[in-house]
């Protein structure tokens, strides 16, 4: 197995994940992407910081930077125009405290410092349309002249900088100069959605890292239960023998001779070939029970006992789920298919149960190795040498030796005979029971000594093989993760996806940004999609429901779609329009449990989340946040508190929920409040604008 085709992607290898219920989702590994080690240098904390806000949890960012400036003393054009991302990112200015517009003040002074560069030239257009927005007359617009200049230095940024401010600035501008700003970014949006290799590398993101590959040891039978019947056995027939050739030689030694001669020759040519032929006909009999019904041999397998109550069912799905894939085209083999891999899909699972699950971890950690033995078997399934073992271990006819000791033994007993008196024949009397006894214990014990040494060379050589092919598969499969999406590309490629669909939308409703007063995007998990985080950040999905609130002057237009990840593609559309004055109430209702700790601390842990709008003829619209289950959680590193305020960010609902309560609150009021709450909040500084520019569009 090669791993998942990363040119067919998601369509080929994700596609099973579709049938995969809403888990508590997988946390990758890395504790280091969003937690600095305990002794990190300001350069880290920030690397952090910068992190935070580009996974969408501006609230948190914002904290970090102001920690970065206040404790570290950190200070460049670079923090203060990712601190001023952080003010201002999902917040519209209306919402601005006095002690934010402090801040974006302080950022501003801290840039002036080091007034040259790049950063300097995206803090200097910043502070030009937040001021431009701010200079607003009574009936809510902006000046011209001021906007004018401040779109112009806008537009005058290289792409990667105009798309970040637009991004977090989308609730900060309005009207005419978001129109302009889409404008502008339009074709680096529609260019950057599909890019770096976004379809082949999302599905990465949530696969879980593959578990190291455990080997099958070959595990010997009990040193007792072989030795006891094989000695017990050559005594009691050594004895018989040696009575055999004693009454013979009492007649004529010459025949005692030739009886020696007879049953130590024919005796050697029948253990020798015999045993052989014994131990084939059982391995044989052992592969057939594992081919037909999963049964298999004894073998050495990793200590423990955590294994989780899931592992087994969820390996079985996946079995199934993977022998699916695998199967022929041709209607009429898959017949044949499933009924000869019956038993090998079952001693897969209990293999990977005895081997994996008991170490405690999840079972997708081996979905990896549930691909490779699928796609191992079905592969000689294809090639007609599934049963191989039904020819390998076939015991040959009989050779020249064996039947030549068969002849041998019959000369002797004929010789026995031959030279047969009363006392021979009380002899022969006394032998023939030590010789059938014997025989039959030293031919277990001979079998069973034979065998294992046999079994173990057989076994050892064969989980050999097995286990460096799975080295080779999960070495495979470790440089395909290689290129797995960090958790930035992520959130980026979701505010483009967002960024495109509003557009979409707005045309489909004929809407320019100057119809539009206010504008929410939310999103939550979908059914039946698949979730991963890294620690200390928040879940990404593969499917997105997507929910987008447009404000307008007459009403609002909501419009709801399901955002399949690693595509881009928005499907499944359901649109609503209703009046502010239909909007009854908007509430955040939360899962969780208060409790005392250790230190007489009240704790509060919030599992769940949820948004929900009501209007007056009773029908809602919910938005679920994500649940943070107890297993999902590195209670040494982070806290379900803490988790529910990123997911609360990251689906939009912080800074949804302010507007959406103000609208509830207000009705159609809430649009002449809003723009006296922000004509209030003139700028405190101007940035100095060119004389000249070109005229906005109208």
């Amino acid at each position: 197995m090669t791993g998942p085709d990363p040119e067919s992607g998601y369509a080929n290898y994700a596609g099973e994940h579709a049938t995969v219920g809403m888990q508590a989702g997988y946390v990758h590994g890395d504790v280091n992407y969003f937690q600095a080690p305990p002794n990190a240098t300001p350069e880290q904390k920030f690397e952090i910081a910068v992190r935070y806000l580009d996974s969408g949890a501006a609230a948190e960012a914002r904290r970090r930077f102001r920690a970065l400036v206040a404790e570290d003393g950190l200070s460049s054009a670079e923090l203060a125009y990712y601190w001023m991302l952080s003010l201002l990112s999902g917040r519209p200015l209306s919402s601005l405290s006095g002690t934010d517009q402090d801040e974006l003040a302080e950022a501003f002074g801290m840039a002036e410092r080091h007034a040259s560069g790049r950063w300097w030239r995206c803090v200097d257009t910043i502070r030009a349309l937040v001021n431009a927005m701010l200079d607003v007359g009574p009936d809510g617009q902006p000046a011209m002249d001021a906007l004018g200049a401040a779109l112009h230095a806008y537009g005058s940024l290289p792409d990667v900088d105009r798309y970040d401010i637009e991004r977090h600035l989308s609730l900060t501008l309005s009207g005419v100069a978001q129109d302009h700003v889409e404008k502008l970014n339009a074709v680096h949006i529609r260019a950057m959605r599909p890019k770096p290799d976004r379809l082949a590398r999302v599905p990465k993101f949530f696969e879980f890292d593959p578990a190291e590959p455990v080997a099958k040891v070959a595990r010997p039978a009990p040193a007792q239960s072989t030795f006891l019947p094989l000695a017990g056995g050559c005594l009691l027939t050594a004895a018989g023998i040696a009575l055999l050739v004693q009454a013979a030689a009492a007649t004529n030694a010459v025949a005692g001779i030739a009886v020696f001669l007879l049953v130590a020759g024919g005796g050697y040519a029948i253990v020798r070939h015999g045993l052989e032929r014994a131990f084939l006909s059982s391995r044989r009999a052992a592969k057939e029970a594992e081919f037909s019904s999963g049964t298999r041999g004894a073998f050495g397998a990793p200590g423990g006992d955590s294994l989780r109550g899931d592992f087994a069912d969820a390996v079985s799905g996946m079995i199934e789920s993977a022998f699916a894939g695998h199967q022929p085209r041709e209607p009429e083999l898959r017949e044949a298919f499933w009924r000869d891999v019956h038993g090998l899909r079952t001693a897969l699972q209990a293999d990977l149960v005895d081997l994996y699950g008991v170490r405690g971890i999840r079972a997708d950690a081996v979905r990896w190795l549930v691909h490779h033995h699928a796609d191992d078997i079905s592969c000689r399934w294809r090639d007609g040498t599934l049963d191989d073992f039904r020819r390998r271990y076939r015991p040959a006819a009989m050779p020249p030796a064996f039947l030549g000791g068969i002849a041998a033994l019959a000369a002797a007993v004929l010789v026995v005979l031959l030279a047969m008196s009363a006392m021979t024949f009380c002899s022969l009397v006394v032998a023939a029971p030590l010789l059938y006894f014997g025989a039959r214990q030293a031919h277990r014990g001979g079998i069973a000594l034979y065998g294992e040494r046999r079994r173990i060379a057989l076994d050892t050589e064969e989980f050999q093989q097995r286990w460096t092919a799975e080295r080779a598969a999960h070495q495979r499969w470790t440089e395909w993760l290689a290129d797995r999406p960090t958790d930035a590309e992520m959130g980026r490629w979701l505010s483009l996806d967002l960024a495109y669909w509003k557009r979409e939308v707005m045309g489909d409703y004929r809407l320019a940004n100057r119809d539009i007063l206010a504008h929410l995007a939310l999103t939550e998990a979908a059914p039946r999609s698949r979730s991963a985080r890294y620690v200390g950040g928040p879940f990404r999905h593969s499917a997105y429901t997507v929910v987008l609130f447009l404000l307008t002057e007459s009403g609002v237009r909501q419009v709801q779609a399901r955002l399949d990840f690693a595509t881009g593609a928005f499907s499944g559309e359901k649109r609503t329009t209703f009046r502010y004055d239909a909007i009854g109430s908007v509430q955040v209702t939360e899962v969780g449990r208060r409790f005392v700790d250790a230190r007489s601390r009240t704790q509060k842990i919030v599992n769940r989340q949820a948004l929900r709008l009501s209007l007056v003829n009773g029908q809602t619209f919910d938005v679920l946040l994500d649940d943070f289950a107890e297993e999902s959680i590195d209670h040494q590193l982070e806290n379900a508190e803490h988790l529910a305020e990123l997911a609360s960010d990251a689906a939009g609902v912080t800074s949804a929920l302010r507007i959406l309560e103000a609208v509830a609150a207000d009705g159609r009021e809430w649009i002449i409040l809003e723009r006296q709450r922000l004509y209030r909040r003139r700028p405190r500084q101007r940035a100095a604008a060119p004389a000249a520019y070109p005229p906005l569009p109208t």
